[in-house]
């Protein structure tokens, strides 16, 4: 073979190759503990809606052993109710005491309150309403709660409800946060709501009520998008914007953030511009309307239509989510107090299918075991290299997102000045061959260096 010949050959495989670096000296991460902060817990929830039946509305047992396991293994730190649509039309049952089972039947959806919207009830959620489960949902929600001893975050249901439904709802779930209704400034909602004036006046009075008996409960309004310029929303907003409240809901969709397309290098240059900028300036816009209150992100995810879900690149979004949070709240004062992942539904839709966002909401989910500190990290020698450092005593979680084709080995690691040369580290690794894949791997490893695969996603343990 001559030479022209040989160097082409070489040409063309580290193209069409990932990239693999020794970093040696050059790859390093420092970290300082001297400015750590304290890691809010409340922004790794996630929504209970329509967990309890999988398809052709057939009950589903959340219950099982299984599926505790395999909810303990993302480690949430609480679970919405209900969400979706069916937030303006449950009920449950004031005096069931029930943990499981109970005189209810599913969301306890009232033919009334559906013609009094102009609705059928076969209609609401494809015909939720319509179906006898057997069982209560709020009732099988506070058992799930139980299994997984972590506390609730309720809807409450402001159009058909009552505040007493409310109040009983807080209870058995031992809350920590109540929003007044989702979405309520949408058309659907004029008969109840024609403007923020309507729905302040009934609010106030349910709020004034919950403050009195569960004074330490936060208080979240449901505001139109901050970042709409419509007549209607920017009204809506206006008017709510001094209801006594601790915060504000906002969404942070996918499909709002950002313009899917079939180019995986360019979803990546989106994902990170959504990060870097759109969301900085939607979270500037909810504090200058909303001046003297914080953030509560009531849903946030991928749709299941969207370009990437399932892909690898929806992973790196979800590490990348985390990365931006706890970022963000560890410069502006846990500014976005609490997130909500939504749904848990589309993480496993029936026994044995889980989707690969599972995999990505577990990796960082050990973020928030204990009660961790958020310290200062610099990623040098590492192009496309992301992530968080967090440690809790003597122990260092690393949560590192790596969206490029190098795979990067023999990183140096010190912490406050000092060489870390831990005798083995504890690795979780969610991977794929490319950002737009499905073929995502889990890895769980030890190891005796650091090392980053390409297009990764990894928690770090030592």
């Amino acid at each position: 073979m001559n030479l022209m010949l040989f160097t082409l050959l070489s040409i063309l495989i580290s193209c069409s190759s990932p990239k693999s670096q020794n970093g040696g000296s050059s790859a390093a991460i420092k970290i300082s503990t001297a400015n750590s902060v304290p890691l809010n817990k409340g922004i790794h929830s996630a929504c209970a809606v329509d967990i309890f039946f999988g398809k052709k509305f057939q009950p589903r047992d959340v219950l099982n052993d299984s599926y505790v396991s395999f909810l303990k293994e993302m480690n949430f730190t609480s679970l919405q109710y209900s969400g979706g649509s069916t937030s303006d039309f449950d009920h449950v049952i004031v005096g069931d005491t029930l943990i499981t089972g109970g005189k209810g039947d599913g969301y306890n959806i009232r033919e009334e309150d559906c013609k009094e919207r102009g609705q059928e009830i076969s209609t609401v959620l494809d015909g939720v309403g319509a179906v006898q489960f057997g069982k209560d949902f709020f009732n099988e929600y506070c058992a799930l709660l139980h299994q997984l001893s972590i506390p609730g975050d309720i809807i409450a249901n402001v159009q058909s409800g009552t505040i007493e439904e409310l109040l009983w709802k807080i209870e058995r779930s031992y809350a920590k946060r109540v929003i007044f209704g989702m979405e309520q400034n949408l058309g659907s909602n004029e008969q109840d709501f024609p403007d923020g004036n309507a729905y302040k006046d009934k609010v106030a009075i349910w709020i004034k009520q919950v403050r009195e008996k569960y004074p330490s409960v936060k208080i979240v309004i449901d505001a139109a998008p901050v970042f709409s310029d419509k007549p209607k929303s920017v009204q809506w907003n206006q008017q709510i914007a001094g209801l006594p409240a601790d915060e504000v809901r906002l969404y942070l969709w996918d499909k709002d953030l950002a313009l899917w397309s079939d180019d995986a290098g360019k979803n990546l240059l989106v994902m990170d511009d959504a990060f870097e900028k759109t969301i900085p300036q939607w979270l500037e816009l909810a504090q200058k309307k909303f001046p003297g209150k914080k953030v509560s992100v009531w849903q946030w995810g991928i749709k299941n239509k969207s370009a990437i879900a399932n892909t690898m690149a929806a992973c790196l979004y979800i590490g990348k989510f985390y990365e931006f949070v706890i970022n963000y709240n560890r410069q502006h004062d846990d500014y976005i107090a609490f997130a909500s992942f939504m749904s848990l539904k589309s993480l496993s839709r029936s026994e044995g299918d889980i989707s690969n966002h599972a995999y990505a909401l577990e990796a960082a989910g050990k973020l928030f075991s204990g009660n961790k500190l958020v310290d200062e990290i610099l990623i040098t020698g590492m192009p496309g290299v992301s992530g968080i450092a967090c440690h809790e005593g003597g122990k260092f979680t690393l949560l590192l997102i790596n969206e490029s084709p190098a795979e990067y080995r023999a990183i140096s690691l010190t912490a406050d000045g000092k060489t870390l040369a831990p005798q083995s580290f504890s690795v979780m690794t969610v991977l794929a061959d490319s950002p737009s894949s499905t073929s995502v791997a889990v890895n769980n490893d030890s190891a005796t260096s650091l090392s980053l695969k390409p297009y990764s996603l990894t928690v770090v343990e030592f």
